[in-house]
């Protein structure tokens, strides 16, 4: 899908693609599209940044709107003793932002990865791989987008309209958080949709039944709580903890004993598969060069990975 299909979708006049010097210094579709567009939200959710000229010249000067409010996150990050898993630009691999969720969330390219789109919530804690250009994201979600929910509106048709809408289902989340009983597979994927970008539910859902295809078999094995959750996540990292998608999560030996699910601080985290049913498999973590193995028997992958979005950066 590129700025053409996004274009058609939204009803406006799709133009050729011009000859000139777009694509330069950042990816051509999204240049393309800034310039087909008008100021406004994409499916009350997605907003791009507005360079002041396109072609873009400098990543310095389309970076400097956001660059304060980024610095500050990545901030509020290191306050965590959490760290960024690929750096900002200016520094050498740097992602860009490039735009922003309906609730204060950063879009931004990996560049290390053809620029492809990141999407993170306000504070860096969640953090979603996604492999789309930033036209294919937009367009993932025009298509997702709720019904009732226009395509586009100006900003003022937002603040009129779909703000209303964003600013209900974020009291929802705060109002389910704030239930001390919430379950933690709960609290993971209220915390994951209020990201609250249409597509990216599917998209993750996609990467599950797709796993499910290639073993043939119509269950994955897998605890239920990793598969709630990775059905609303398609990869990326937790609160400082990268999480692979489904299909890269791996038996690390040949007899199956641990299943790696992800990474932290250069250390293999996944199950230790002491019984046949998943269920009963509970978090364990492998030492970088298998020098010694910690498990955590009370640990399942969700009550993990909440207690670290809840501030306890402990490992064990």
């Amino acid at each position: 899908m590129n700025h053409l299909d996004v274009v058609r979708l939204l009803g406006f006049d799709a133009s050729a693609r011009p000859e000139d010097e777009c694509g330069q210094v950042v990816p051509g579709d999204f240049e393309f599209l800034v310039r087909a567009v008008p100021a406004g939200v994409f499916a009350g959710s997605v907003l791009l940044e507005r360079p002041d000229a396109v072609p873009v010249r400098s990543l310095e000067e389309f970076i400097r709107p956001t660059s304060m409010r980024i610095g500050d996150m990545e901030l509020s990050l290191r306050s965590r003793d959490q760290r960024l898993w690929l750096p900002l630009h200016p520094e050498s691999g740097g992602m860009v932002p490039w735009g922003r969720s309906a609730t204060d969330g950063v879009l931004l390219w990996d560049t290390t990865a053809d620029w492809t789109t990141v999407v993170t919530d306000d504070d860096f804690q969640l953090w979603l791989d996604l492999p789309f250009s930033a036209s294919e994201f937009v367009g993932r979600a025009l298509l997702g987008r709720p019904e009732g929910v226009p395509a586009f509106e100006s900003i003022e048709e937002y603040e009129s309209g779909s703000f209303w809408r964003v600013a209900d289902d974020m009291r929802a989340t705060a109002t389910a958080l704030s239930n001390p009983d919430i379950g933690a597979v709960e609290e993971l994927v209220a915390r994951i949709r209020n990201i609250g970008v249409p597509g990216i539910r599917q998209y993750a859902r996609e990467l599950v039944d797709g796993a499910a295809e290639n073993t043939k078999t119509p269950d994955l094995v897998f605890p239920e709580d990793y598969l709630a959750v990775m059905r609303e996540f398609p990869g990326g990292v937790i609160a400082g903890t990268r999480v692979f998608p489904v299909a890269e999560a791996a038996w690390l030996t040949e007899e199956p004993v641990f299943r790696q699910w992800g990474e932290l601080e250069g250390r293999a985290f996944g199950w230790l598969a002491l019984t046949a049913d998943p269920q009963e498999w509970r978090v364990a973590c492998i030492e970088p060069g298998g020098t010694s193995l910690t498990h955590l028997e009370e640990q399942t992958f969700a009550s993990f990975l909440r207690r670290r979005l809840r501030g306890d950066d402990s490992l064990f």
